[in-house]
């Protein structure tokens, strides 16, 4: 999947990515239940931004307005963060 940069807009590549920060994001997610998402941490060897998509990964059995809603639901939630410094982008996954 194409990701980019949300301040520079430079294309991320597989040494950008914080493999560390996101196994300890998915840890966490995992240990709070929460279920349908998955986090992955971005650093931009660029500009030197940080960058976490959450995506958003349909469920078995979901309906479109289910997802949908799950969707706006986490939208609400990522834009009343603010850590210095780190932007978060939600990403819908569709199933192929």
């Amino acid at each position: 999947m194409h990701r980019e940069c949300s301040r520079c807009h430079r294309a991320f590549v597989a040494a950008d990515l914080s493999r560390a920060e996101s196994r300890n994001m998915e840890a966490e997610r995992k240990a709070a239940g929460v279920e349908g998402v998955r986090f992955l941490y971005y650093h931009c060897s660029g500009c030197g931004a940080d960058d976490i998509f959450v995506d958003i990964l349909p469920r078995d059995g979901e309906s479109a307005e289910g997802y949908a809603a799950r969707r706006a639901e986490m939208g609400a939630v990522v834009r009343t963060l603010h850590t210095e410094g780190v932007n978060a982008v939600v990403v819908p996954i569709r199933k192929p």
